[in-house]
């Protein structure tokens, strides 16, 4: 006998505003466009999928009375998803559960290749139910999630922007190119953080997120926080190299002299995150990124690439990570819907990434949600 599997849709926060938006509008219209949705989809048997991030955002609203209209459409919906946490908590999970148990099954389990792994979490990776169950009325609760949500916004914005900065001009450096510059004298690193600052605020004013209204004082902080590190390595003593790699828990075997700066930075992001993750599995285990490559989690590997092509726009936006975040679900899921900037990134991907794509299921760009269940009318 086979076991049940729900039909599963990742619809875009901006569409799930939008639906929210005509199903509670005075135009007769508009609430019979969004109602007519989603009923269709309950007679389809297709159930919404909600993440940590896709509350967020819908929460982190300016308008109270929008936030609260926002809260009564989603307990209405009659079929829901959502990431199970890895802790078994209540609230819908996010990217991190996801990964934590993609390393679970590789580190506990028996998963050694992509495809294996997808299959071993898919299984236990969604919980179902209806909005009501999910979305409780309590308005002080979820008030307490938008404010949260505001701060996290903002430190999006940040830190998307800061992504897209090289005011030192490194990140295509090799390592032994860095190696063979000489030292700055300590006397010239005033001067010099200066005149990196006003060159990093040029590039956020530039290439980084429109909303980032402060990018002066970012500028000036970042710089002044950089110089403080480099000020710390110096008084730890030792070989400045080995002290740095110490620091950011990247082994010394897989830095290699032809590696660019920019490499060497994600192996740094992977140290961090790994850690995190591991942190949190149980039973608990320490792991060191030559134990788990940064090629060995497929939902990792698909955020960081769609990274890079992010990275890679004129201008970015804080909207970038909770699509980075989200977009991974396509592993899990049989449609993601995403903006039409992240289907194009996303599209590079998958011409670049051939086993990746192998493993990806349907995404689409966001056009007129009246006609998302089309895409399950079989």
């Amino acid at each position: 006998m086979s076991l049940y599997r729900p039909k599963i849709v990742v619809l875009d926060t901006a569409t799930l505003g939008k639906v929210s938006r005509d199903y509670w509008a005075q135009d007769a219209s508009s609430r019979d466009k969004a109602r007519t949705l989603i009923n269709r989809l309950r007679c389809l048997g297709v159930f919404i999928t909600f993440t940590a991030t896709h509350v967020i955002e819908l929460l982190r609203h300016g308008d109270e009375q929008v936030i609260r209209d926002r809260v009564r459409f989603l307990r209405g919906i009659p079929l829901i998803a959502w990431v199970r946490p890895y802790n078994r908590s209540w609230l819908p999970g996010s990217i991190h559960d996801v990964l934590c148990r993609e390393l679970h099954v590789v580190v506990h389990g028996s998963a050694r290749s992509w495809r294996e792994i997808v299959e071993q979490v898919r299984p236990d990776l969604w919980e179902t139910g209806v909005g009501s169950e999910m979305f409780l009325e309590n308005d002080e609760f979820w008030s307490t999630i938008s404010r949260r949500g505001a701060r996290l916004h903002e430190k999006e914005k940040y830190t998307a922007s800061m992504a897209r900065t090289d005011a030192g001009e490194v990140k295509d450096m090799k390592i032994c190119e860095a190696l063979r510059l000489p030292l700055r004298p300590k006397e010239d690193r005033d001067a010099y953080t200066r005149r990196f600052a006003q060159e990093l605020q040029r590039q956020l004013d530039h290439h980084g997120d429109k909303r980032l209204s402060y990018s002066h004082d970012a500028a000036i902080d970042f710089a002044n926080r950089a110089l403080r590190s480099v000020r710390a390595i110096d008084e730890m003593g030792g070989d400045p190299v080995q002290t740095l790699l110490a620091c950011v828990g990247v082994p010394q075997g897989l830095v290699s002299p032809e590696m660019t700066m920019g490499e060497f930075g994600e192996l740094a992001v992977y140290a961090e995150r790994l850690k995190m993750i591991s942190e949190d599995l149980r039973p608990s285990i320490e792991l060191r990124i030559d134990d788990v490559p940064p090629t060995t989690l497929p939902s990792y590997v698909l955020e960081r690439r769609l990274v890079s092509v992010q990275r890679k726009a004129e201008r970015v936006s804080g909207s970038d990570l909770g699509d980075s975040y989200i977009v991974p679900l396509i592993f899990y899921t049989d449609a993601v819907e995403v903006d039409t900037r992240t289907f194009e990134f996303l599209n590079q991907v998958r011409r670049s990434e051939p086993k990746l794509a192998s493993l990806m299921g349907r995404v689409f760009p966001s056009s007129d949600y009246s006609r998302i269940p089309e895409l399950f009318d079989d």
